[in-house]
């Protein structure tokens, strides 16, 4: 049986307080959409999307200290952010 990888509701509530945490940050948000390669209207279409959930939490897992500033932003222990990273993610 293959494993189901799509996000969990908790991932979503992560992926949530990524998106709240690049909204106060406009230099990050852009960065984020640099490296995703979005638009604005994409980003707003995919709002929902397991896709974005994922990208997101990826996003932060692969940058600390921004990793760090959203977690401290958003009171979410880092190793409870990882956890769910790595829930997704079990090879990375």
């Amino acid at each position: 049986m293959i494993p189901d990888k799509r996000p969990d509701i908790g991932t979503f509530r992560l992926a949530e307080a990524c998106l709240d945490f690049l909204v106060s940050d406009p230099d990050q948000l852009v960065r984020f959409m640099s490296g995703a390669g979005l638009d604005p209207d994409v980003l707003r279409a995919e709002v929902r999307s397991p896709a974005l959930a994922r990208g997101l939490l990826d996003y932060f897992a692969h940058d600390e200290s921004a990793l760090t500033a959203l977690c401290a932003h958003s009171h979410i222990p880092v190793e409870d952010f990882m956890r769910a990273y790595y829930r997704l993610n079990p090879d990375g």
